[in-house]
């Protein structure tokens, strides 16, 4: 399972296009990010392709080329894979025939968006991609945000709208999220506000940038009572 780029190729790990060159049989999402982690890798080889057309077939030549002992290569679109992406069957694949799993970690929007959060991220929900329904988006996030802790969301760039829209709605006016786009490539920013600050923030950005979206969790009772303690304290010395 090796990981690619995000936003910029020079991302790609080392050991991602060793694997691409050394593998016995390679598996991609798609055609063009193919093209360009085979360019990357500066070699011209054939490859698998793994979509939902080609998902069965693919499939069956993975666990052949695995029970003989091959090596097997899959890469997703971006980053890392099987994270809303269609890997994990491939994953189980190897599982299945009980074969040597080996991850090549990279670049990953999850891990990036959390290094740019101001807030604790203990105890992060990773809830991916929610309901392209409306309601039951929203009934997603009400169940999200109530159960107290920080949660990432993340979708196709075409949705980007849609999600602030909904978090505008169920979300309370003080709730403060991160809204991470197109994060290492040429727009890459991040805001930090409540849902009606950045939907307006986000008009203003080019279209079709991958984003990733963490909403804080409750304030710990911990924190709530240093918070209260250092308020008095602070009064407490006015006084004299």
């Amino acid at each position: 399972m090796a990981s690619g780029a995000i936003g910029n190729s020079d991302d790609i790990p080392k050991r991602t296009l060793d694997a691409v060159r050394d593998s016995d049989m390679l598996v991609f999402e798609e055609d063009r990010p193919a093209r360009a982690v085979l360019k990357a890798a500066k070699v011209h080889r054939e490859y698998w392709k793994y979509s939902e057309q080609d998902e069965v077939h693919t499939l069956r030549e993975v666990e052949k080329a695995l029970k003989r002992g091959e090596t097997v290569c899959y890469m997703s679109d971006q980053g890392c894979p099987t994270l809303e992406d269609p890997g994990s069957p491939v994953l189980k694949s190897a599982w299945s025939v009980k074969a040597q799993i080996q991850v090549i970690p990279g670049p990953s929007s999850v891990t990036a968006a959390i290094s740019a959060c101001p807030f604790t991220v203990k105890g992060i929900v990773v809830a991916g991609f929610l309901s392209r329904d409306q309601e039951l988006r929203e009934k997603e996030l009400r169940k999200l945000s109530g159960s107290g802790h920080p949660f990432l969301i993340m979708d196709t760039p075409y949705r980007i709208k849609h999600i602030l829209e909904s978090l505008k709605t169920v979300l309370d006016v003080q709730k403060k999220f991160v809204l991470a786009i197109d994060i290492s490539g040429e727009h890459e920013c991040f805001f930090y506000d409540n849902a009606t600050t950045i939907l307006a923030e986000a008009e203003k950005l080019p279209p079709k940038l991958n984003f990733v979206i963490i909403v804080e969790g409750k304030k710990e009772k911990k924190q709530l009572k240093q918070a209260v303690r250092g308020n008095g304290y602070k009064q407490n010395r006015r006084r004299r």
